[in-house]
């Protein structure tokens, strides 16, 4: 049996998020899991969920949000749209992540220069 105490959260995230083989998935450090997420416009009956979201800013200043969703139809796996799914945990959340492909706005040199200057580098 694996003991929990031999592991801290910090230690452990990092570990999932090192980029020491190249940046190719440094990313996902600056994603957010947001374990209460309510749509702009909610129903009446819409409840809290659990989501993994990147935000990001378009070439013209604009915030956006792209959420994590999974198919489970033909082509399965995770995809970025403008809905996200509901992981319904941090934990499955995190997995979910650590699963996902790179989001497509991102594949842009400018995004690159971002992450770099976000990172202090």
């Amino acid at each position: 049996m694996i003991d929990p105490k031999l592991f801290t959260v910090e230690r452990l995230l990092e570990m999932f998020f090192d980029d020491q083989f190249g940046n190719r998935d440094k990313w996902r450090r600056f994603a957010e899991i947001v374990p209460d997420y309510m749509p702009p416009f909610p129903d009446a009956d819409t409840k809290p969920a659990c989501v993994v979201r990147y935000r990001y800013r378009t070439a013209d200043g604009t915030q956006n949000d792209a959420m994590l969703r999974h198919s489970s139809g033909p082509r399965q796996g995770h995809f970025w749209d403008i809905y996200g799914d509901d992981y319904r945990k941090p934990e499955l959340a995190l997995l979910a992540l650590l699963q996902a492909p790179v989001p497509p706005m991102l594949l842009k040199s400018s995004e690159w220069r971002r992450w770099a200057e976000l990172d202090g580098k």
